[in-house]
């Protein structure tokens, strides 16, 4: 992180063009120079800001089965233009914040993302593919993006106000860093400490470019867009059935610092409501242990307004049911030297939604049973039970090694409507249970993973094994010759290796 005697202002204009110089043709070098007159030298204070990013390399290669008619692909580390199964991106972030004054702090952060020639040598397909503002063509060229822009201001010691662009860290609504890029939301947050030991939050959040606004859609897997949309403005065969934007508030209480209680209730009109209660005990030193800890989790989501009455007007056929999705999850853990191990379990009766990240469709969540792969797209899965266990090492010089083995059985949810039924991509597990298969689908996943530094470089290394997909294979032709893309969903095996290295600054 470096330090500027910038100020915060200076920096805003220089960001947004060249304001405050001449501009001047340079035919030599061909190029567009900007010619300093000095009028930025009067906005020059000594508070300082803060610049910061990240340059990051994605990398994902897949030995799926079940591809090109029954046949297995050309395996991991291997392109395949015609069966694309390995992914890539880079991605720069580059921000600047700072104070405005002594009440007032503000952050931009700009973001891109590109394949670097990647697509054509490595990964034909892209993990992150964010489209130019205004067009339809997905080959256009990558663009760059506000991915935060707000300002913090303190009206009180204990109350402060954030508006703007930023990332939010809720257990229901909340930004996904798992790939290249990121999600961010546009939101008012106010938060106040007069409650002893006491943090109440509350929000609106009124856009989102993490997930599309079609109610049965998948989540958008390959990164965040460019185009912040509506928050959960959810439509379906061009009906609209809510005008987006949510609210969230949540209280956070430590006054057992070994006990911290947290509990979140969330409401978008028309569209969905849920509600978020958990509890972390912890304790140290205990016998041979350095540490033990017991999560309990109390969660449920569920539609309501005209959402939910669409449901039940028979849109779906017979899958006209609602009601809210349920879940407990407990999560144990202990460590002991340099050696840590945990054990997790879920159960989430049936209903309409998955309880996970409202803000990309459900993709990712927060119960603990969630493994690489089996997100919320499998163990958040409405009539979903799940179970986790794993453990690891911390080796001082050498990285942090970890392996883990989940497990889930994904209901067919009978006669409630399951979103994320996108067939041509990363339909959810629930999706495909009901529509295709019709039973229950047992998925089973080992995580072996590996962190270090490199220098600067954060490295993380994953191996994934999964006993079934929810992205769809190429079955036999049907009648008419036609690809049958469900032929085989969701019943071949997955290898997957994935590589993501980050430079920070």
């Amino acid at each position: 992180m470096k330090k500027s005697k910038l100020s915060l202002v200076a920096a805003l204009a220089l960001t947004t063009g060249l304001q405050a110089a001449d501009v001047k043709y340079d035919q030599r070098l061909g190029v567009t120079t900007a010619v300093d007159k000095g009028y930025t030298k009067d906005l020059v204070k000594d508070e300082g800001l803060r610049f910061d990013g990240q340059l990051r390399f994605w990398y994902q290669t897949m030995d799926h089965g079940g591809i090109a008619n029954g046949q297995r692909d050309k395996g991991l580390f291997a392109m395949d233009k015609n069966q694309p199964n390995e992914w890539g991106n880079v991605e720069a972030q580059f921000s600047i914040s700072g104070k405005v004054n002594d009440h007032l702090k503000a952050k931009v952060t700009a973001m891109t993302v590109s394949t670097m020639g990647m697509d054509a040598h490595l990964t034909p397909g892209q993990t992150s593919r964010p489209g130019q503002f205004g067009s339809s063509n997905a080959a256009d060229a990558q663009p760059f993006w506000v991915h935060e822009a707000y300002l913090d201001y303190a009206f009180t010691k204990n109350t402060n106000v954030k508006v703007g662009r930023m990332e939010l860290d809720t257990p229901l609504v909340f930004t996904e860093k798992w790939n290249a890029t990121a999600n961010a939301f546009e939101a008012i947050v106010a938060a106040n400490t007069d409650i002893p030991d006491t943090t109440l939050v509350g929000a609106w959040v009124s856009k989102g470019n993490g997930a599309t606004n079609n109610l049965v859609a998948a989540p958008q897997v390959f990164g965040a867009e460019s185009k912040f949309s509506n928050f959960m403005e959810f439509n379906h065969n061009g009906k609209k059935l809510s005008d987006g934007g949510a609210l969230a508030f949540g209280a956070i209480n430590k006054s057992i610092s070994s006990l911290p209680l947290q509990a979140w209730i969330y409401a978008a009109p028309d569209a969905a409501q849920a509600f978020w209660l958990q509890a972390d005990a912890s304790i140290k030193d205990v016998g041979p242990l350095s540490g033990a800890s017991l999560q309990v989790i109390g969660a449920g989501v569920g539609t309501q307004g005209a959402t939910q009455n669409y449901l039940e007007s028979g849109a779906f056929g017979n899958n006209d049911k609602t009601q809210m999705t349920n879940s407990v999850a407990a999560k144990a853990a202990a460590s002991a030297g340099i050696f840590n191990a945990y054990a997790a379990f879920s159960q989430n009766s049936k209903g309409n939604l998955p309880v996970a990240n409202i803000g990309t469709n459900f993709k990712k969540t927060k119960l603990p049973t969630a493994s690489i792969f089996n997100d919320g797209m499998v163990v958040a899965q409405p009539d979903t039970t799940a179970w986790k266990i794993g453990g690891g090492a911390k080796i001082d010089g050498i990285g942090v090694f970890g392996i883990s083995y989940g497990s889930s059985v994904v209901g067919k949810n009978a006669g409630y409507q399951n979103p994320n039924g996108n067939v041509g991509g990363p339909a959810s597990m629930g999706f495909i249970a009901q529509n295709f298969t019709q039973s229950d689908i047992t998925s089973n996943e080992i995580d072996v993973t590996y962190n270090t530094k490199i220098k600067d470089v954060d490295l993380a290394v994953m191996y994934i094994n999964l006993s079934s997909t929810y992205v769809p294979v190429l079955g036999n032709k049907n009648a008419a010759g036609d690809n049958n893309w469900f032929y085989d969903y969701g019943t071949f095996d997955n290898q997957v290796v994935r590589v993501v290295a980050t430079l920070k600054f």
